[in-house]
């Protein structure tokens, strides 16, 4: 939930136009002026026809881009030649990188509207972003395409340029901001330049004017529904973690029933109250170490796989993270909390009559 690049997110904001008009280029041109500003690419969108499936598509303005939806496999587009698919769709396709597809886009008739089939290399799959035209497929996580808009066939590319230069930009500019600079100085730098694409178009006589938005994390359907499972894990952690404590605690009390007579012994070759008590804490801080030395690495494996498991489910990137200090912080807490619960049997044991016991036997 705090890591958006595993989820197709991977940028800070984008430069949307809500009336559905491209992104003025002059706005490019700021943004590479921007010194909050450390990259941005352009998208453009399309729903295209590959192998006969309608697939939501994404087309990036340079086959070089600054930076592409993460990859899950193989590599980012590299010529224009080549495709990098959702890991959903590739599977419906029933391809595999290294494969081709057919593209196209339109038919004859609505020529030069038009890309007859065209074969790509299947290069990579990624994790797809959650934007698009709203209302319409739009791509998501693992649905989806990415290709260059130089595949476009000449006739094609010319019949998309506008005779307004204001209309011949991208359909939405991502932008990823420099290390060290706030969500907020960066938003109010990107809100001054979608201000002045607003004038720019309201001031235009060939449009209608439109409205330019930054537009903050936009999570796809599949995270926002994983997202209502809200305090579940941390309280079912909990109770386990509670469960435990309770269980070594009603251990702990047993062994000092059942060891009475030996604790008597101990007593009588001269241990003191503390020492009968400490051989408790011993006895409770062994059990901790044991289970630390243990259950940490396999709880680490464990939790990778199962990350991994979730993570292709709903094709996030499975990037697992180990954060040690945190790691560090449960099992140093684990020792204190079985001293802790080694408190009351200790006492028990300590206050073990040794005449009483002895006498017993």
């Amino acid at each position: 939930m705090s890591h958006p690049p595993l989820y197709g997110w991977n940028w800070n904001f984008a430069i949307d136009p809500e009336g559905g008009d491209n992104v003025p280029p002059f706005v490019g041109n700021l943004l590479d002026h921007d010194r909050d500003v450390a990259a941005w690419t352009g998208f453009g969108y399309a729903d295209v026809l590959i192998d006969d499936q309608t697939v939501p598509t994404l087309l990036a303005t340079s086959t070089h881009a600054a930076f592409s939806p993460p990859i899950l496999s193989g590599h980012a587009i590299q010529a224009k030649n080549q495709i990098v698919l959702g890991a959903a769709t590739l599977a419906s396709l029933h391809r595999k990188i290294g494969q081709s597809v057919t593209v196209s886009y339109g038919s004859p008739k609505d020529a030069p509207i038009y890309q007859p089939p065209t074969d790509l290399v299947i290069v990579g799959t990624a994790t797809m972003p959650a934007i698009g035209t709203s209302g319409t497929l739009h791509p998501s996580m693992g649905t989806g395409a990415l290709l260059s808009s130089a595949e476009l066939v000449p006739v094609f590319a010319r019949a998309l340029i506008n005779a307004d230069p204001n209309l011949n930009g991208p359909a939405i500019d991502v932008v990823r901001i420099r290390g060290g600079v706030t969500q907020a100085a960066a938003l109010s730098s990107l809100n001054r330049i979608a201000d002045a694409a607003d004038k720019a178009l309201a001031n235009d006589a060939q449009t209608y004017g439109d409205s330019f938005v930054v537009l903050g994390l936009q999570r796809p359907a599949e995270i926002v529904n994983y997202q209502s499972t809200g305090a579940s894990p941390g309280i079912l952690a909990a109770s386990l973690a509670v469960g435990a404590i309770a269980a070594l605690g009603l251990t702990l009390g047993a062994s000092v029933r059942r060891r009475r007579r030996d604790l008597a012994l101990l007593k009588t070759l001269g241990f003191t109250r503390r020492q009968l008590a400490l051989t408790v804490a011993w006895q409770a801080s062994v059990a901790a170490i044991i289970g630390i030395i243990v259950g940490v690495p396999a709880g680490i494996a464990l939790g990778r796989w199962l990350w991994d498991l979730f993570a292709r489910d709903i094709y996030a990137v499975p990037l697992a993270t180990v954060p040690a200090l945190e790691i560090f912080l449960v099992a140093i807490g684990a020792l204190v909390l079985a001293n802790l619960v080694a408190a009351v049997p200790g006492q028990m044991a300590a206050r073990t009559s040794t005449g009483v016991v002895l006498r017993a036997e």
